[in-house]
């Protein structure tokens, strides 16, 4: 039976009937925390690193309104041999991840190519998106993190020599999805406003105008876990080890000892499986480790105030406060596989070639790994077998982005407002 079976709901968690922790102070978990508090619980927020670390600390802040469709896809299938056999290309696989694949995750990833499967998935992933921008600016609202949310869109390029049928096609998917983008002028002088190495390099391009992204993606996990605080959250730095419960009450089991509470809430992104699984249930987490390098200062003030896509590198290059930040690459990776140093490498020579970095400059480098589950929807349930269990995981490469509609969705599950939708359940692959 599936946990988010609608003859059998979950049963609300009201204020004041005990302490919910939340494991896992990534940005899904912090956002969650506090619109638990703000719905007038007693919330404690569990992590072995301060809030905003992990996989949240080095991401793009890319808003993705624009990504709709699951990567779980006949498309995605296509393109993965010509992906794999260029050693520079954007997808690698490690060697620790080939059990996790043949563990299950692949076949899982297969069926949700299907046409049916994939149509479905499209339409609960369009549903999350629809409200993403609304949903963030609602959460930020009294944290002092406003300024950092930022809806300018965002640019794609092409530096090929004829882009012209790549550009036609890609605006005619994001409109066939609904996604607003705007053409570009024929000729750069009616091009927005790029650094003049840009402009110089690129030869088209389109504007995403309903994405936005964030300035400092830590700085924004930070300020919301503060407000957490603010409102009466607790925070408490600990690795949770495992779960246990006599059906009232939960014990969450860290190195120093036990955390009691009467609900608990599992956020911890890749290493959420490993928490959920002696309780009976299969989440099939894969690690998607990306990197990104910073560049200190980043281009002059107002030649750079968006994101770009460089789609014939399959690199997005975002300004925010500490510096320049390039992102990419997608290595699927088990628990103990090292970073490649090759991929900040090499996106330093693409900063390099792009007029962005000059020869030598400096610049700092991170690896994070992305939580994903082989249909890439996200878990966002309540348990029916054990009750007080809840589960938000499994973002993939939208974490950012679906956090805020995450949290609301969240906490109307555990207040019994919304029921959990099937798509997202947590034993769905049980």
């Amino acid at each position: 039976m599936s946990s988010a079976d609608a003859s059998n709901p979950p049963m609300p968690f009201r204020p004041g009937s005990g302490t919910i922790a939340v494991v896992g102070a990534g940005v899904v978990g912090t956002a969650t925390a506090l619109a638990l508090v703000r719905d007038g619980h007693d919330v404690i927020l569990v992590d072995r690193d301060q809030p905003g670390m992990g996989c949240s600390y080095g991401n793009a802040g890319h808003i993705a309104t624009e990504q709709l469709l699951p990567l779980a896809s006949f498309a995605t299938l296509r393109r993965v041999p010509g992906l794999l056999l260029d050693s520079t290309g954007p997808l690698g696989i490690r060697k620790g991840a080939l059990p996790i694949l043949a563990r299950g995750w692949a076949r899982d990833f297969l069926a949700a190519c299907l046409p049916r499967a994939h149509a479905h998935g499209t339409a609960v992933l369009s549903g999350l998106i629809e409200t993403v921008i609304q949903d963030w600016r609602t959460l930020l609202v009294g944290t002092g993190a406003e300024g950092r949310f930022q809806t300018r869109g965002h640019h794609s390029v092409w530096e090929s020599a004829a882009p012209e049928a790549a550009i036609a096609a890609a605006m005619a998917a994001a409109r066939a999805l609904g996604v607003p983008v705007m053409a570009w002028g024929a000729t750069p002088g009616d091009w927005p406003d790029l650094p003049p190495a840009l402009r110089a390099r690129v030869t088209g391009g389109m504007t995403y105008t309903g994405t936005g992204h964030v300035n400092d993606p830590h700085g924004l996990t930070q300020d919301l876990a503060a407000t957490f605080v603010a409102r009466g959250g607790r925070i408490e730095k600990a690795e949770v080890r495992a779960l246990e419960t006599d059906g009232a009450r939960w014990r969450l089991r860290h190195d120093s000892g036990v955390i009691e509470a009467g609900a608990v809430l599992v956020a911890m992104g890749v290493d959420s499986g490993t928490l959920l699984e002696p309780l009976g249930y299969r989440v099939p987490l894969i690690a998607e480790r990306g990197y990104h390098v910073v560049i200190p200062g980043g281009v002059p003030d107002g030649e750079l105030d968006r994101p770009v896509v460089f789609e014939n590198r399959t690199v997005i290059v975002t300004p925010m406060t500490m510096g320049l930040r390039a992102t990419s690459f997608t290595d699927f990776s088990g628990p103990n596989d090292a970073p490649d140093p090759r991929r900040p490498a090499l996106l330093r020579h693409h900063l390099r070639e792009l007029g962005l970095m000059a020869p030598g400059g400096d610049s700092t480098e991170w690896t994070g790994c992305r939580p994903s589950l082989p249909d890439y929807l996200p878990i966002l349930d309540a348990s029916r077998r054990h009750p007080g269990l809840y589960a938000a995981c499994g973002h993939q490469h939208l974490g950012l982005t679906l956090a805020a509609v995450s949290a609301r969705r969240m906490a109307d599950i555990v207040a019994g407002r919304t029921p959990p939708d099937p798509a997202m359940a947590l034993d769905r692959f049980s």
